[in-house]
């Protein structure tokens, strides 16, 4: 066939072999120059860490979390944690002593360094703050815990206690005379049943004379509760007038509560927004200056946490994760080669192509995009996986043309012209399945569009004309002391694929049959967003929240939570007591949080308290005690006087007064008892104790100036709290930061509309993860939703157009088709969700996951058009290496990823492994069969 009478096709790869065989020289000049151009542009390559940037563009919710989480991140400084490492065997002033030791000779040294501005590790307590709000912070939980407990006993006792019940005057023996006498005057005149005016009285007098000897029995029980209620008086007098000397205003090292741990504030010369270059330098500087410093002759070791450490650390765990996976894309895919070729040459030759695209590639990421993000740093290594695919159909076809004999010039021909168009086809259903991710919306996705779908396009063409290049300059050089042949596996896949084309009705059948079944788990497969998924986790984030658990404060909020913003502490207060009154939130955490006891509270709860009059209860109390033999006569006397009422009152018919008197006799018996044995000298005591702890007390309440509300002092009590934890309550602005842990019902019927609704009622500022949870999911259905229907259309498409049929474009689609189900349904086995990293395996492995099928087809298609006989044998032993190892180096790729420190790239290695390697089996499996029970009549 003449040139002229070639198709357009053709022509194309007539042109390139013609141009790749005979212009040799020139083409590798010129990819050599523009490679050389690529790694000048890219010796300083972008990788932004922030997962920010991952999230959609242009949305008002996501916007506003986006800048919400990058106001509440704007501290620049650097935490440093000094921890002792054996503190168990010091005490506390030990352990201070060494902590501070420690603290200077490092500050010392990160003095000098002009890098670092500001080196602090004491806090001055602010002048505004009373000095009892200064005592709280020496005391421990416990202690901080009885404050409360003591103002609730003192109260109890003084406000709600028996005592309080008892008259001011006289004593228990005057009380009792005093109502025997009225008993006594009453007894005479008898008890009338006509005047109900006259009962209603003696009633009333006796529901008094009950409630009183209540009271009594009540003083008496709680006699030995004195000496606890007198410990409480102390310990408070103890707070609200410290005594001299008690309280320190000097600057004080930022020592956890159990002086195990210091915190070093350490601020740079620049703000972190000088970029992760910048921040890597600080960190370099802080590492050379900690270097210089002997930690275990100072007994401490280190931790740094700040925006500092995390943009460098996060940096730095992108670069490892991304040289880590071209490293073994890169090893793995020119061991399986060889493995599979058995030729060191093929093996070198098949790479150089790829490591160009793979040059090439990095240079128009930069050149699109910027660089590459959290999620595209795996692109690198993809692209190999995906490029070698092109090199290893196009060698395995010219190494077979050779080992027929055929001339160097026919073979590469052949080469280039049969797998040429296959790996064209390839190709652009890979590239425009990745274009296609540039209608989603995440960011991440739309740059891995925008990268991937040009990079797979690089490597063909390096693969298209450079192989052949290089090919014709080996034997230009070398004279045939290359090895020509590769290792020939498929006379050892004969009896498989006879196996499988003789039972192709049966595995058909059964292929389907499971599918069917695989179907259900698939379709149960969920979206779930999570930030934690898009950021590597990193050893500042673990010191942070130490810092947090160990000065006060709680771990790092992420999941269900609402962020509010107040401007004030009226503001602050009105938010906080709405939300703890929501039935959808579990729990709201403020400012309020990291301070011990609001003592303006307790204050005036006791300023409240009447103590002189308890003091004077205290006082008749005693005096009944010591004139106890007189009490006791006057019981017997009423016992008797009582048992008269009652009898009377029975004759009478007057049963309530009967009864009232019964009750009377028995509590006066009761009293009678206890007051035999209480023991008066011990009880005297500490009455006297008592009420010298409570004169003292009132004295001094009346003394001290009334203490601020603790809202007032909120601000300047924060600006005392190390600035790691500060930064966690107030922002830079000077606005409150009130998290609301939600309940999971919020998620349930319209509980997230209706709290959203609620939330825009109490506050003009704020946001919650749930709404953009939500949000993001609904993206992640979109985008997943449009992504895969753009892929399968352009499949559709492209399969129908250059397969020239219905039946061929289905039978190409089929490994892809049963793969995607049996991924699916592999996901929901292991538990493993879509999220807004994964979701790409669905458009990736569309667009993968049919080379095999387009490979197998245009080889059975070849081998029937020279016999029909046999031909799915022949086609699919001929194509299987070349597709295994395809595969495999795909699968490597991916399988590298379970190494990253991401977490959703892990979950897409994962993904992608159950996807590629499903559709390779059922490549080999499933589409010869399906051939054998078509016919063959319409491929």
């Amino acid at each position: 066939m003449g040139v002229k009478d070639r198709s357009i096709k053709d022509k194309v790869f007539w042109a390139i072999f013609r141009i790749s065989r005979y212009y040799a020289w020139l083409v590798l000049t010129f990819v050599l120059v523009l490679t050389a151009v690529a790694i000048y542009y890219v010796r300083e390559l972008p990788i932004r860490s922030s997962y920010f940037d991952l999230l959609p563009q242009d949305d008002p919710l996501i916007d506003e979390y986006r800048s919400s989480e990058e106001y509440l991140a704007q501290t620049d400084y650097l935490a440093l944690l000094l921890t002792l490492l054996d503190a168990e065997d010091k005490t506390q002033q030990e352990r201070e002593r060494l902590l501070l030791g420690a603290a200077e000779v490092i500050a010392e040294g990160l003095r000098e360094d002009p890098e670092f501005t500001d080196v602090t590790y004491l806090l001055d307590p602010s002048p505004k703050i009373p000095d009892q709000y200064l005592l709280l912070y020496t005391l421990d939980a416990e202690q901080l815990a009885r404050i409360e407990s003591s103002v609730a006993l003192a109260r109890h006792s003084i406000a709600g206690g028996a005592l309080s019940l008892l008259p001011t005057t006289g004593d228990l023996s005057d009380v009792y005379r005093q109502v025997g006498e009225t008993i006594g005057q009453a007894l005479p005149g008898g008890l009338s049943t006509d005047g109900s005016s006259g009962t209603a009285s003696i009633e009333a007098s006796l529901a008094e004379m009950t409630a009183f000897n209540e009271a009594v029995l009540g003083a008496v029980d709680g006699v030995e509760t004195l000496p606890s209620v007198t410990e409480a008086v102390l310990a408070l007098s103890e707070i609200f007038t410290p005594a001299e000397g008690r309280v320190s205003r000097a600057p004080e090292g930022v020592f956890s509560r159990d002086r195990t741990r210091l915190l070093m504030s350490v601020r740079p010369r620049y703000p972190s927004q000088q970029g992760v270059a910048y921040c890597t330098n600080v960190m370099e500087a802080l590492d050379a200056n900690l270097a210089l410093v002997n930690l275990t002759e100072l007994g401490v070791r280190i931790g740094v946490t700040g925006t500092y450490a995390y943009s460098a650390e996060t940096n730095a765990v992108i670069n490892a994760d991304m040289r880590r996976t071209t490293i073994i894309a890169s090893v793995g895919v020119l061991l399986i080669f060889y493995l599979a070729f058995g030729s060191i040459f093929y093996s070198v030759i098949a790479v150089i192509p790829l490591l160009i695209s793979l040059v090439l590639t990095m240079a128009w990421a930069k050149f699109v995009v910027g660089g590459f993000n959290l999620i595209t740093s795996f692109l690198p290594a993809l692209v190999l996986g995906l490029g070698i695919d092109y090199g290893i159909h196009f060698i395995s076809r010219y190494a077979e043309e050779r080992s027929k004999g055929r001339p160097l010039n026919r073979a590469l021909y052949t080469a280039v012209l049969r797998k040429g168009e296959a790996s064209f086809l390839a190709a652009m259903t890979t590239a425009l399945v990745f274009l296609g991710l540039l209608s989603a919306h995440s960011r991440a996705l739309f740059e891995m569009g925008a990268i991937t779908g040009v990079g797979v396009l690089l490597a063909f063409l390096a693969t298209i004309f450079l192989l052949p290049t290089l090919i014709t300059l080996a034997h230009f050089l070398f004279r045939f002391r290359h090895r020509e042949r590769v290792a020939n596996y498929t006379p050892h896949l004969s009896p498989f694929f006879r196996f499988v084309t003789e039972k192709g009705r049966v595995i058909f059948a059964i292929v389907l049959i499971l599918t069917f079944f695989v179907a259900f788990q698939a379709a149960r497969i969920s979206f779930v967003f999570s930030s934690r998924d898009l950021v590597p986790h990193v050893a500042s984030q673990d010191v942070l929240d130490e810092i947090l658990t160990h000065f006060g404060a709680s771990k790092t909020r992420i999941g269900n939570y609402f962020t509010f913003f107040a401007s004030s502490e009226e503001e602050l207060a009105e938010v906080v007591e709405h939300l703890k009154k929501n039935d959808l939130v579990e729990e709201v955490q403020s400012p309020q949080d990291l301070l011990p006891v609001n003592l303006s509270d307790q204050q005036r709860i006791l300023n409240s308290l009447n103590i002189a009059s308890y003091i004077e209860q205290l006082g008749l109390f005693d005096r009944s005690l010591a004139n106890r033999a007189s009490a006791l006569a006057q019981i017997r006397n009423l016992l008797t006087q009582f048992g008269l009422l009652q009898y009377g009152a029975a004759l009478n018919g007057q049963v309530e007064i009967s009864l009232a008197a019964m009750e009377i006799q028995q509590q006066l018996r009761a009293i009678q008892k206890e007051v035999k044995r209480l023991d008066v000298d011990a009880a005297h005591a500490w009455i006297v104790d008592l009420q010298e702890a409570l004169l003292n007390f009132d004295r001094n309440l009346l003394q001290i100036r009334e203490l601020p509300p603790l809202n007032a002092l909120l601000r300047d009590i924060l600006q005392g709290v190390p600035e790691g934890i500060r930064s966690s309550y107030l922002t830079s602005s000077g606005e409150y930061v009130i998290q609301a842990r939600m309940k999971q019902e919020i998620y349930e019927r319209d509980n997230l509309r209706e709290f959203d609704a609620f939330a825009t009622s109490i506050s003009d500022k704020y946001f919650g993860m749930p709404l953009v949870g939500k949000q993001l999911e609904d993206y992640m259905k979109r985008d997943f939703l449009v992504s895969t229907l753009i892929a399968a259309a352009l499949i559709i498409f492209i399969l129908w157009g250059t397969l020239r049929g219905g039946i061929r474009a289905l039978l190409a689609a089929t490994p892809l088709i049963l793969g995607y189900v049996w991924m699916l349904g592999g996901m929901k086995l292991l538990q493993i969700d879509f999220n807004f990293i994964n979701i790409t395996i669905s458009p990736l492995l569309i667009g993968i996951g049919v080379d095999n099928g387009i490979h197998i087809l245009h080889r059975y298609a070849e081998e029937r058009a020279i016999d029909p006989e046999g031909a799915i044998e022949r086609g699919g032993r001929l194509t299987a290496i070349a597709v295994i190892v395809t595969s495999l180096t795909t699968m490597l790729v991916f399988g590298s990823l379970l190494l990253a420190r991401t977490p959703g790239l892990r979950l897409l290695g994962v993904s992608a492994l159950l996807g590629i390697g499903f559709a390779l089996v059922f490549s080999l499996l499933f589409l010869p069969a399906a051939i054998r029970v078509e016919g063959g009549k319409r491929v």
